[in-house]
Parts: structure tokens; C-alpha cells; sequence
């Protein structure tokens, strides 16, 4: 039998009184599962450009990758998909018509290089609704979509989700365990010791579990949603063992292991020219500090950077804790790679580029000027006055012809690379520990019966 691929994806399903996007994904998710789905790939959790003004959280989209035996069987799933949107915002996010944009698509075949474009420039820009509706033009009849709301802003993640195979970049995983619902709204019930327990033991391959500095659990959200909790990591099996150790207080109905591009740097378009460096969008670029940072109220520090012909501010806020004295440690004329989202420009500043992460690539020395060494005694001379020459107050030499001594003295700051403390990370930052950890191409090892816990217990799947 001839199968076909098919890719499903969603995006904005949920508001700030409750619902997720992934929760209603692992439902469904689940459903198929049980019916026989086969999977080509881990579920895909891609978040989006963190800089989009009116996203909500994560700006995360998710997309199934399955294999069906023809297009009425595919139809018949995007019309399950869609009839369950309806029901989950129903249960979980009542007031969805006015804070979102939710939307199912599906495509059939496998991706074409448009809509991987698409999905490649939503990662760091922002994507208007006219680049939509001109992609929507050209892949008729392959593309199957649905907004139950009054606009696309959704379906602009969904696709771009689908876009997005992760088939030739860095990913990690991650393993999201949600509430029942008479939970949902109360504290989680998690044990923070547990929490540092399996912190000490698989803190290498898993990512930004716990901040020490405060004391406190960087694994659960806050808020109303249906997430228990998440723990992200290299490898599926890790996140299994690590998700083992943890003393849970309360039900655990459903755990997805998702296949995700967090904490790959993803997001960072490079660019050459300060002229790039459009509002919203999420760059690097390499450049030379062109002010002294200064502290202002609020405790954020700010610099200025420039690329020889244009200047833009740069911004460490308060909650970046300790990373801010590394900044402050800065002088004119150092050479940084900076990145991050660019704010755009208010009455009260300019351009800013909210500072994620610094590379210090060169640190210009400093030189400070000395009265030159007594030549007879070896003391300090002292200035007789403006071009007068200098006089040994030990012995009282004199010279005419002395002058200053040039010494390179040691800066603090060292070339390399600076972060800020764990709870500061948002999904898309790439902490330094993974350098050198990179992934490429679809995992070696894939386990398809890894993917969906039900009450702790594994699916069968099919793959």
C-alpha cells in the first residue's frame, strides 16, 4: 500500500484565562495514538519569534507527522482536529474570541521549500498577514486550513510549525506533563527536593531545571494553564529517567516527549549591518561598544554599540541579575557579538536590542599613563609642570627630556562568552553548556513508544 505524509499543525490555542496549545495537541495526539496513527517523527514543538508583539507565552506551534493510506483518511483527521478545537477552547479557555487567533493546518506530501522558507522567517522576523495570504495562493490544494476565529494570526504559526522539520539544524526535546483538569488553576504539587535531586543527577543532559541562586524551580509554570510541568533535555530516554525521579502529589492523566528547537539560538537571524536590525526581529551581530554602560533606575544597564556608520542601544534589564556586572565590565572601543530582540523605538529611546547573550570577542587593552622611574634612585618622579619635565623627589634629579610611560593594564573582562543566571533563559536562548552539542538530521535513534504516557504508562504507537 502507497502512504502518503501528512502534517498537522496548530497554533494559538489557548488565552490568559487558561488552555495550551501542547495540551490540546497531546490530546488529540493521544486519541490517534490509541486508533493506530503511525508517526513519522516525534511530535514537533517549534517555537516561534519571541519578539512578536502580541503573541501569547511561548509563541510555540506544534505539529503531528504522521503517515496515512490516503486523503480521505487525512481529510477525515483535519476535520477531527478542527471539530476538537472547538471543544477544548469550550472546556479550558472560554474567553478565547477575544485574545486569540487559534487555527488547525495540514499539509499533504511531503513539506515543499516554500512554506520551509515560510516557517525559517518566522523563526526571527515578523511575518504579515499579506506574506500569508500570497503562500496560501501558491500551495492550493496541498494545504488544508481553519481559523475558528476572527483572524490568521494563528494560522501564520501553524504553518510555520509545519515549515519548520528540523531535519537540518540543532534540536533538543522535551518532556511536558499536564494537570487533570480539577487541578488546574491550584498550586502544583511537585517536590522541590526532588526537583534538586534530579537536577544533581542528569544536569548535563537536561537544561535549565533549577536556579540556585534563587531557590526555585525553573520546571513548572505559573498560572492557569494545563502544564504540570517540563523538563527539557538532549535525549527522550534522559527526560524518561529524570521525569522518573521526581515525587509528583498529584495525577499525572497524559506526558508527551516533544521534539522542539528550544535552546538552539534559532531565532537569531545574523546580520551585517545595524541597518538590519529591524523592530521585533531577533538577530546576532557582531559589532564595537561605542559608549560606557551606565546603570539607570530600575537597576537595567545600558550601552551603546555601533557598526561604523549607525548606532543602537543595548539593554541588560534588572532580572539578569549577576550577568549585568559582566556588562558593566565593557569599554568603548570593545569588540562584542550581541543578540537578541529588537525593541522598537519610544519617545524615550532609541532602537534597543534587549541583550540575551554576549561574546566578548576582543578586549581592547588599557593603557594608563605613568610618571617615568627616577633613573638614578629608581623612584617615582614628579611633574615640574606643563612640558617643564620631571623631578625625582628622592634625589632630586631632574630631566627635561622625560616623559611618560605607556602600561597596558590588565581589564577584568576577558574574552568569552557571558549569559545571564538560569532564570532569566527564555525558550529559544541557547545556554553555553550546549556549545559543541549540537544536533543535525532526524535522530539517529528514534522511539516512537517514548512519546505518549498515559497515566505513566506508555502508548503502543506505530511508526
Amino acid at each position: 500500500m502507497r502512504y502518503i505524509e501528512i502534517h498537522v499543525g496548530f497554533d494559538d490555542v489557548d488565552s490568559p484565562s487558561g488552555g495550551c496549545t501542547t495540551h490540546y495537541a497531546s490530546l488529540l495526539l493521544a486519541k490517534w495514538v490509541k486508533r493506530g496513527l503511525e508517526l513519522i517523527d516525534y511530535p514537533n514543538l517549534t517555537r516561534l519569534n519571541p519578539g512578536v508583539p502580541w503573541k501569547t507565552r511561548g509563541n510555540g506551534s506544534v505539529v503531528i507527522r504522521a503517515r496515512v493510506e490516503s486523503e480521505d483518511r487525512a481529510k477525515d483527521l483535519f476535520e477531527e482536529a478542527l471539530s476538537f478545537i472547538y471543544e477544548y477552547l469550550g472546556a479550558y479557555s472560554e474567553d478565547w474570541k477575544k485574545y486569540s487567533q487559534p487555527a488547525v493546518a495540514m499539509y499533504v506530501g511531503e513539506v515543499e521549500d516554500r512554506i520551509k522558507w515560510f516557517g525559517s522567517k518566522a523563526l526571527y522576523d515578523i511575518v504579515p498577514i499579506s506574506l500569508l495570504e500570497l503562500l496560501l495562493d501558491k500551495v492550493r490544494g496541498r494545504l488544508y486550513y481553519s481559523v475558528p476565529g476572527s483572524g490568521k494570526r494563528g494560522l501564520i504559526g501553524a504553518i510555520a510549525g509545519i515549515g519548520n522539520r528540523m531535519l537540518r539544524g540543532d534540536y533538543t526535546y522535551e518532556l511536558v506533563a499536564y494537570r487533570s483538569p480539577d487541578y488546574i488553576g491550584s498550586e502544583r504539587k511537585v517536590s522541590k527536593e526532588s526537583i534538586i535531586a534530579m537536577d544533581k543527577l542528569y544536569g548535563r543532559d537536561t537544561i535549565l531545571n533549577y536556579d540556585y541562586e534563587t531557590d526555585r524551580p525553573l520546571i513548572m509554570p505559573h498560572g492557569p494553564d494545563p502544564v504540570l510541568l517540563g523538563i527539557r533535555g538532549e535525549e527522550p530516554d534522559i527526560l524518561l529517567k529524570a521525569f522518573s525521579k521526581l515525587d509528583i502529589y498529584e495525577p499525572v492523566p497524559l506526558a508527551v516527549v516533544y521534539r522542539t528547537n528550544q535552546h538552539t539560538d534559532q531565532h537569531l537571524k545574523p546580520i551585517n549591518n545595524l541597518k538590519e536590525a529591524y523592530p521585533y526581529r531577533s538577530i546576532k551581530i557582531y559589532a564595537q561598544v561605542s559608549t560606557k554602560p551606565r546603570r539607570i533606575l530600575g537597576g537595567h544597564v545600558l550601552f551603546k554599540i555601533t557598526d561604523g556608520s549607525d548606532e543602537i542601544d543595548v539593554a541588560a534589564y534588572q532580572p539578569t541579575g549577576g550577568f549585568r556586572d559582566i556588562v558593566e565590565m565593557l569599554e568603548p572601543g570593545d569588540l562584542v557579538e550581541v543578540m537578541g530582540v529588537i525593541r522598537p523605538p519610544s519617545s524615550r529611546h532609541g532602537r534597543t536590542l534587549n541583550l540575551e547573550k554576549i561574546h566578548v570577542v576582543m578586549a581592547k587593552p588599557k593603557i594608563v599613563l605613568e610618571n617615568p622611574k627616577c633613573p638614578k634612585c629608581g623612584a617615582r618622579m614628579k611633574s615640574m609642570g606643563r612640558n617643564k619635565g620631571f623631578k625625582c623627589p628622592k634625589c632630586g634629579f631632574k630631566s627635561k627630556s622625560a616623559t611618560k610611560i605607556k602600561r597596558v593594564v590588565k581589564r577584568s573582562l576577558e574574552p568569552g562568552w557571558y549569559e545571564p543566571p538560569p532564570r532569566a533563559f527564555k525558550h529559544l536562548m541557547k545556554p553555553i553548556k550546549r556549545f559543541g552539542r549540537e544536533k543535525e538530521g532526524f535522530p539517529k535513534i528514534y522511539r516512537p513508544g517514548t512519546v505518549v504516557l498515559v497515566e505513566g504508562r506508555s502508548l503502543s504507537i506505530r511508526s
